[in-house]
C-alpha cells in the first residue's frame, strides 16, 4: 500500500507540474497574441486620432485638438486595448482613457466610434508605443 501512495503522490507531482507549465506557456502564447497599439492617423467625419510610435497622440474634434499628450497601451487583449493619453496638469498628470477595438486593419472603433486609417494603410499598428 505504501509504494501506491508515493507513486500517487509522485503522479499528482507530475501533473500538478505539466498543468502548471501549460499556464505559463498559454499566458506567453495569449500575449503575442494581443493586438497592436493603434499607430497613425485615424479620423471619422468629425474626430481625428493621431498616434505616433514614440508615443505622442493627440485626439481633435472638427480639426481641433481637444486633447494632446504621451500615449500608453494598455490592457491589450486579441481585439483591441485602452489607449491612456496622459496630459500635463499641475498637481499630477491627467488622463483620458479610450476604449479602442480593431475591426480589421483599416477600422478601429474609439469608444464606440468608427474611425478609419488615413494615409499609408499597408501595416496596421506597427512600433512600439509606450507600454
Amino acid at each position: 500500500m505504501k509504494s501506491v501512495h508515493g507513486s500517487f503522490t509522485s503522479s499528482t507531482l507530475c501533473l500538478a507540474f505539466a498543468c502548471m507549465l501549460l499556464g505559463v506557456m498559454s499566458n506567453q502564447l495569449a500575449r503575442a497574441q494581443a493586438a497592436p497599439a493603434p499607430i497613425g492617423t485615424w479620423a471619422n467625419q468629425s474626430e481625428g486620432l493621431v498616434v505616433q510610435q514614440n508615443g505622442a497622440c493627440a485626439f481633435l474634434f472638427n480639426g481641433k485638438v481637444t486633447s494632446s499628450g504621451t500615449c500608453k497601451w494598455e490592457n491589450p487583449s486579441a481585439k483591441g486595448g485602452v489607449l491612456d493619453l496622459q496630459y500635463p496638469m499641475p498637481l499630477a498628470p491627467g488622463h483620458v482613457y479610450w476604449s479602442v477595438v480593431w475591426v480589421n486593419q483599416t477600422t478601429i472603433t474609439v469608444n464606440g466610434d468608427v474611425f478609419y486609417k488615413q494615409g499609408n494603410t499597408s501595416q496596421p499598428g506597427q512600433g512600439n508605443l509606450v507600454q
